[in-house]
C-alpha cells in the first residue's frame, strides 16, 4: 500500500531582505512570462539522491531544514506584474511543507514509479513565485524507514550547476550526520541579494557596457535568411533528438588533451561542423550559453546564474584546427561577455531591428551545461576499441515535439560526468527529423575520431553524408 501524507520543515535565522533581480534572474523571469500559462521544460530542475542507512526520517527532515538555512534562493519570493520589475523577498523564516510517501515492503510499486510519479508532478505545475517557495522536496520511504529524496527548484532561484550544488551539499549533509559527525560548512558565496546589489553598482554597469559593444557588434554581422527554411515543417514543428553516451566523454576528454582546449571548445567545433553542410554561411546565429561562474564568490551561488551571449559563429573555416580555434575565440568572448542587464539588451536588439527595418530571425543556442560536471578520477582507457566498446549502450530518442520554441536550432549537453546527453532541438522546416538523429549520431563518431588524431572537414562531410544515407529508406516522421 502506497499512503501520502506532507509535513512542515521550518526554516530560520536568515535575514529578511528585498532586493531588485539579479541579471540572470531576471532573463528567466522574462522567458517565464514570454510562455505561461503552458509549462515548459526549463522552467523546473528536478533531482533525486538517496537516504544514507539508519537515518530517521525526523534527521532528513533536519538537513532539508539546513539547505534551506545556508541558501536564500530557497526562501524567496518573487513579486511582479508580468513585464514589470520584479522584485525578490527574502523570508528570514518560514515553513516548506514536504510529501512523505510510503511503501510498504511488499508493496509490488518500486521506487522507481514512484521517483518518476514524483518528478512529473513535481515539474508539470509552474511554481506561484508571488506565494510558493521556490522549492518542492519529497521524502519516499519504505515503513517509514527514509529511501530517498526527490526535490525540485523552480530555475528562476537555481540554475543547473546550482541544483548539483544542491544534490552534492545535502549529499554531505545527510552522509554526516548518520556518520554523528559536524556537519560540512557552508561554503562561502554571494546570495542573490547581494549579487543584484554588484550588479547596480557602477562596476557592475560596466559589464553591461563592454557587453552591449559586444552585442553591436555581433549583430552587424547578421544578415536574414542565416538559418533557412529547407522543406516543409512536420507537425508538430519542433523535434528534439537526444543521444545518451558513454563513449562521447571519454573521447571528449582525450582530444580535449590532445589539443590543449576545454571540452565545451571541442563541442562547439564539432557542433559548427556537423551545421556547414545544411547553412548557406559565412555566418550563423547562435547564444551562447554561460554559466558566469568565473570568480570564487559566484562557484557555489545557488540562483540563475547563466546568460546567453549573442555569437556570430563563422563557417568558414578551412581545417578542423581552424575551426577549433575559432571556437576558442567565440567561447572566450562569450565569457567575457556573459553578465549584463538583459533588460538593456533586449532594447539593443529592438533598436538594431528597427534601424534594419526588419526583424532578426529566430536564431540558434548552444548550452554545454555537461562540461560544469566534475570529473572522474584514474584512468580510463581511449585505444579506439575501448571507445568503440563504450558505444555499444548508446541510445538514440525522440523525447520531445512541440509546436512552438524560441529558437530554429537548439543544442544542449547534460547527464552524468561518465554519460552525456546530446540533444539537438530543431525547427523541422530547417532541419528534418533524419537529418537531427544524422548530426547527433555523426557527433559521436567525430568525437572518437579525435581521441586518436587529426580530422579534416571533408572527414566529418563524408561521415554525415554516410548516416543520412543510411537513413533515408527509413527518414519519415518518427
Amino acid at each position: 500500500m502506497i499512503t501520502q501524507r506532507t509535513a512542515q520543515i521550518e526554516f530560520y535565522g536568515g535575514r529578511s531582505r528585498t532586493a531588485a533581480l539579479a541579471w540572470g534572474q531576471q532573463g528567466t523571469w522574462d522567458l517565464f512570462q514570454d510562455w505561461l500559462p503552458e509549462v515548459k521544460p526549463f522552467f523546473v530542475l528536478t533531482r533525486w539522491l538517496p537516504v544514507p542507512l539508519l537515518m530517521s526520517l525526523e534527521e532528513v527532515f533536519e538537513q532539508i531544514g539546513e539547505i534551506l538555512n545556508r541558501h536564500e534562493a530557497l526562501c524567496t519570493l518573487y513579486r511582479a506584474p508580468a513585464r514589470g520589475q520584479a522584485s525578490q523577498e527574502v523570508l528570514a523564516s518560514g515553513t516548506l511543507s514536504v510529501e512523505v510517501i510510503d511503501r510498504a515492503a511488499d508493496d509490488p510499486v518500486s521506487f522507481t514509479d514512484i521517483v518518476t510519479g514524483c518528478l512529473q508532478r513535481f515539474s508539470s505545475r509552474a511554481f506561484e513565485h508571488g506565494e510558493e517557495l521556490p522549492v518542492r522536496f519529497a521524502v519516499a520511504t519504505q515503513d517509514n524507514i527514509p529511501i530517498l529524496v526527490v526535490f525540485a527548484v523552480s530555475h528562476l532561484s537555481a540554475d543547473y550547476t546550482s541544483a548539483e550544488i544542491l544534490v552534492a551539499e545535502l549529499s554531505a549533509l545527510l552522509q554526516a550526520r548518520v556518520k554523528r559527525q559536524d556537519p560540512p560548512p557552508p561554503r562561502p558565496a554571494l546570495q542573490p541579494v547581494d549579487l543584484a546589489t554588484f550588479e547596480g553598482s557602477p562596476a557592475g554597469q560596466l559589464l553591461t557596457v563592454d557587453a552591449m559593444h559586444h552585442m553591436r557588434a555581433q549583430l552587424a554581422r547578421m544578415s536574414q535568411g542565416m538559418l533557412p527554411a529547407r522543406r516543409a515543417p512536420e507537425s508538430p514543428r519542433f523535434f528534439r533528438g537526444e543521444l545518451e553516451s558513454d563513449a562521447i566523454p571519454v573521447a571528449l576528454r582525450a582530444a580535449a588533451r590532445r589539443y590543449r582546449t576545454t571540452t565545451s571548445v571541442l563541442l562547439l567545433a564539432i557542433t559548427t561542423s556537423l551545421l556547414r553542410p545544411f547553412l548557406p554561411g559565412p555566418f550563423y546565429p547562435l547564444d551562447v550559453m554561460h554559466s558566469n561562474r568565473t570568480t570564487p564568490d559566484l562557484f557555489f551561488t545557488v540562483t540563475s546564474l547563466n546568460q546567453a551571449v549573442l555569437c556570430a559563429v563563422d563557417l568558414t573555416a578551412t581545417s578542423f584546427k581552424d575551426l577549433l580555434a575559432q571556437s576558442d575565440s567565440v567561447m572566450t568572448r562569450a565569457r567575457q561577455h556573459a553578465r549584463y542587464d538583459q533588460r538593456a539588451a533586449a532594447r539593443v536588439f529592438r533598436g538594431a531591428a528597427d534601424a534594419r527595418g526588419a526583424a532578426f530571425d529566430p536564431g540558434g543556442q548552444f548550452n554545454d551545461m555537461w562540461s560544469t560536471l566534475p570529473r572522474p578520477a584514474g584512468p580510463v582507457a581511449t585505444t579506439p576499441q575501448a571507445l568503440a566498446q563504450l558505444a555499444r549502450s548508446t541510445t538514440f530518442s525522440w523525447p520531445q515535439k512541440t509546436e512552438a520554441e524560441g529558437v530554429a536550432l537548439f543544442l544542449d549537453t547534460r547527464g552524468t560526468a561518465q554519460r552525456i546527453e546530446l540533444s539537438l532541438m530543431a525547427d523541422t522546416a530547417v532541419l528534418a527529423p533524419a537529418e537531427i538523429r544524422a548530426i547527433l549520431e555523426t557527433f559521436e563518431q567525430v568525437a572518437i575520431a579525435l581521441a586518436g588524431g587529426d580530422v579534416t572537414l571533408d572527414a566529418v562531410a563524408g561521415l554525415l553524408d554516410e548516416h543520412l544515407s543510411a537513413q533515408r529508406p527509413t527518414a519519415s516522421t518518427p
